[in-house]
């Protein structure tokens, strides 16, 4: 399927987004990249906290492990007695306490962003199909929504015409440079419950 850009009015150099995104051949510039990219889901953590997570949770296993077991490591001292029960759990706090950091600030800065949208995983999926939707023009450097395909009429005949080739077809709605591709997306998800066909969107003309 080719899909003509409403700037060049050509379909030679128009993709879908995420098949852009995913070209190898032809790999789009780390800044594109982000204002083309999908936003996270809503109401996850950073991968340092998730890292810290798994480390505290390890070395509290370990410190678990250790305390409780039977053997007195052989020797008397109290110090390294007190290092040997306690010394791995108390690692296991700083990182867990560390990680919980990290993660709250997070989150704050996500809440104290009043105009932050999608806010919830429904919200994402409205604006994930919008994504998906999505085509750009490598050429003119601008981003536009296709026209939905129109379906056989009740009287089609598929062995009528075989070699008929409809061609490149049109976009439904104007362009938009790349700078305002997230304003864009998030604007058309939040008014349109089904963003996935998206024949008549606010950008139309």
């Amino acid at each position: 399927m080719s899909v003509i850009c409403p700037t060049c009015a050509a379909a030679d150099e128009t993709a879908a987004v995420r098949k852009a995104l995913l070209d190898s051949d032809r790999p789009l510039d780390p800044p594109t990249r982000e204002l083309l990219s999908l936003p996270p889901e809503p109401g996850g953590t950073t991968g340092a906290a998730i890292t810290l997570f798994v480390l505290g949770g390890l070395f509290a296993l370990l410190g678990l492990r250790a305390l409780f077991s039977d053997d007195g490591g052989g020797s008397s001292d109290p110090a390294y007695q007190f290092g040997r029960d306690y010394g791995v759990l108390l690692v296991a706090a700083v990182l867990l306490g560390i990680a919980f950091t990290i993660h709250s600030g997070h989150r704050s800065s996500r809440s104290d962003t009043t105009d932050r949208w999608p806010r919830t995983y429904g919200q994402w999926q409205q604006l994930q199909q919008v994504w998906k939707a999505s085509w750009l023009c490598r050429r003119c450097r601008v981003a536009f929504l296709p026209a939905a395909p129109a379906g056989p009429g009740p009287g089609h005949n598929p062995g009528h015409n075989p070699g008929h080739n409809p061609g490149p077809g049109p976009a439904a709605s104007a362009a938009v440079p790349f700078a305002e591709f997230p304003q864009w997306t998030a604007g058309i998800a939040r008014q349109d419950d089904h963003p996935a066909a998206p024949t008549t969107p606010t950008t139309s003309h």
